[in-house]
């Protein structure tokens, strides 16, 4: 019987098989730990301007002010009472009349004293007409003496309304200063706080630069003419809201290079190099950095330069400037 050998060598690896089917999905493995804070992106671009804000809540009340100046003198009394009769005077000295001689009377003479009589009562009836006028004459007197501010009793401008009522408060009014018919007449704001100013405002409806006044009615130009007749200075506010632009002053080149150009009812052209009467409130567009507002002022004797008509920007066109204005009231001062 034959026993089994010993097992032979191991015989050289074969050549490799073909490639397996896809195995099925193996389990999520843990975990990883947190990785390191990366690195700040890219500063997105601004947004645009909000919208205004909401009115802050009003200040407190200032001082007392000085005792105002007495007003105008009051309107003539009525006429009094009739007083009682004096004492009786003293005797006077008998003077011995002239002897009377009545004319003859002949039919001319009648004639004469007819026609007289007729005179007299057409004269005494004329009289109340002309008494009449008097009267109405003398309210119209009274009304320019002492207007009232109203549609139908309008006074020539704020100024002469505060003379005649300095006890009235801010606020709208009638004005007439042509002092023709108060049909004509128009609503201004007057300001009496800052001495009886005469405001008229621009036309938030119209895309160019036109001035209503507080009604939002057109004001003719003969009322505009009369009303700058009787002003001895003006002014007018301009409101620039910007981002990255100047208006006035660059502090970038400490110059006024960029400064915007302002052109008056007179057609005259008015900047910081030929204006003396333009200066800035307040400038917070000169930096030229992020958001700022400027306001600008026209505070001018020469009263032909407002209101302004139009306004030339000189710094904007690049992609990342931002900026808006708003033209305020103006107003005028006798």
């Amino acid at each position: 019987m034959l026993s089994d050998g010993h097992p032979g060598l191991i015989g050289l690896i074969g050549p490799p098989g073909e490639q397996g089917e896809k195995g099925d999905r193996g389990l999520p493995g843990p975990q990883g730990s947190h990785g390191g804070k990366g690195d700040g992106g890219i500063s997105g671009a601004s947004g645009p301007l909000g919208p205004p804000g909401p009115p802050g809540l009003p200040g407190p009340g200032g001082p007392k002010g000085a005792k105002g100046s007495s007003g105008p003198a009051g309107q003539k009394g009525d006429t009094g009472t009739i007083g009682p009769p004096g004492s009786p005077g003293p005797p006077g000295e008998v003077i011995q009349p002239l002897p009377i001689q009545s004319p003859k009377k002949n039919r001319r003479h009648a004639d004469m004293q007819a026609d007289a009589a007729g005179t007299m009562m057409d004269y005494g009836e004329g009289m109340e007409d002309i008494f009449g006028s008097l009267n109405n004459l003398k309210q119209d007197i009274e009304r320019m003496k002492y207007p009232m501010g109203t549609q139908n009793n309008p006074a020539r401008t704020c100024k002469d309304l505060q003379l005649a009522h300095p006890e009235f408060p801010n606020g709208e009014y009638w004005i007439d200063p042509n002092q023709g018919c108060s049909g004509d007449s128009f609503s201004v704001y007057c300001n009496f706080t800052a001495g009886g100013e005469t405001c008229i405002f621009p036309d938030k409806k119209s895309s160019g630069f036109s001035y209503v006044d507080a009604a939002g009615n057109t004001i003719s130009e003969v009322q505009m003419t009369f009303l700058k007749l009787l002003t001895a200075s003006a002014r007018q506010n301009f409101t620039y809201s910007c981002y990255k632009s100047v208006v006035w002053h660059d502090e970038t080149t400490d110059s006024y290079d960029k400064a915007l150009r302002f052109l008056g009812s007179n057609d005259e052209e008015m900047s910081c190099d030929s204006n003396p009467y333009i200066r800035p409130l307040t400038d917070g567009c000169a930096t030229r950095k992020g958001y700022g507002k400027t306001v600008m002022e026209i505070n001018t004797p020469k009263i032909d330069q407002v209101p302004i008509i139009d306004v030339r920007l000189n710094d904007f066109g690049d992609a990342s400037q931002k900026f808006g204005f708003e033209v305020g009231p103006v107003c005028f001062l006798g």
